[in-house]
């Protein structure tokens, strides 16, 4: 079938005879090849936020949290450090407030901050905040300890993020198939050929093959075309088409 859909995509109409068995299987193979980008871009993200926390641990300074404050061994002045990734505040003189830190985090980075009376992350659209009362003991040695911890990344990890993610495209395999046969189920009625649902279903999943591996590639590569989705959609109905046109009236 994946031969079929790369080469002679007008006998997709075959895959009608395919059992349920096989369609859960051509799903998940599906679903497989959607995973691999994100799972390459967020491994990569994963290794940038890596390096740039140790970039940031080498510049911090002896502290503790003490009487829900942050105290610093010596007179250390507030200040701002900046990677590709991280925007990271350190700042014991209260100079520094939440919504500098919001203001100054751009687009996807990441902001970290431990304030005067608080520590606050603030990764895009999921912002933390923890006041100290909860921190009260926590050294320098700490976060030292948390980013070198991160530098080894067990194999059952990667493993693990991959099976979920494959899980997630598996879902939303079924939701864009489920809605490109809604499309497919009109064009069949417009062009008077007597398919059911069940039927469309299967053609628009094989027909999905060549544009799924195709954006994946690009994908993996961090290439995202405009418009990905609807173009997606525009080729699968149309190598659907090209499958049942010569079927009977």
């Amino acid at each position: 079938m994946i031969k079929t859909a790369f080469i002679h995509p007008e006998q997709l109409a075959t895959a009608r005879s395919l059992k349920k068995r096989n369609v859960f299987l051509y799903l998940l193979l599906l679903a497989f090849i959607t995973a691999i980008p994100t799972w390459i871009q967020g491994n990569q993200i994963l290794k940038d936020i890596k390096h740039d926390g140790q970039t940031i641990d080498e510049h911090l300074p002896a502290f503790k949290i003490e009487q829900n404050q942050l105290v610093t061994d010596e007179s250390v002045e507030s200040f701002i450090y900046q990677t590709d990734s991280i925007i990271f505040t350190f700042d014991p003189t209260g100079k520094q407030t939440v919504a500098d830190v919001n203001n100054n985090t751009i687009g996807t980075t990441i902001g970290v901050a431990l304030l005067k009376d608080r520590f606050y992350l603030n990764a895009p659209g999921y912002p933390i905040e923890i006041p100290y009362s909860n921190m009260n003991g926590i050294t320098d040695q700490f976060f030292t300890d948390l980013v070198t911890g991160t530098q080894t990344t067990n194999r059952f990890v990667f493993i693990f993020s991959f099976v979920l993610i494959w899980l997630i495209s598996l879902v939303l395999v079924v939701i864009y198939n489920l809605l490109y046969t809604v499309f497919a189920n009109l064009i069949a009625a417009v062009s008077r050929r007597p398919l059911r649902f069940g039927d469309n279903w299967k053609i628009v999943l094989a027909a999905s093959t060549l544009p799924t591996f195709f954006f994946a590639i690009l994908n993996s590569f961090n290439l995202t075309p405009y418009l990905q989705l609807e173009v997606k959609m525009v080729v699968t109905l149309y190598f659907y088409y090209l499958a049942i046109r010569k079927l009977p009236k």
